[in-house]
């Protein structure tokens, strides 16, 4: 095997629960976190394993700030999240 060939998947990391609730509160997995910090937390993940990644699952309150939501998804391109997907409860 050529040594450059990338390592064999294994399963895919756990996934990211990120909740949008009202006056701009963000949990990311269940943790509160300030919106501005969650571009660096999306690219720590990512560097962990570019190839397999864990998808972001973002569950918005009916009360979420849009702007809010908006942040959130220009932080997860920026950050190079390739797997995201909205919860419904």
């Amino acid at each position: 095997q050529p040594p450059n060939a990338p390592p064999p998947l294994g399963d895919p990391p756990p996934p990211i629960k990120l909740r949008i609730v009202a006056a701009d509160q963000v949990y990311w997995n269940e943790a509160a976190q300030p919106v501005s910090a969650l571009e660096s937390l999306m690219e720590v993940e990512v560097q962990r394993d570019p190839t397999n990644q864990p998808a972001l699952q973002i569950d918005t309150s009916p009360d979420a700030d849009y702007g809010v939501l908006a942040k959130v998804l220009a932080s997860a391109k920026n950050a190079d999240m390739k797997k995201i997907g909205f919860v419904q409860n």
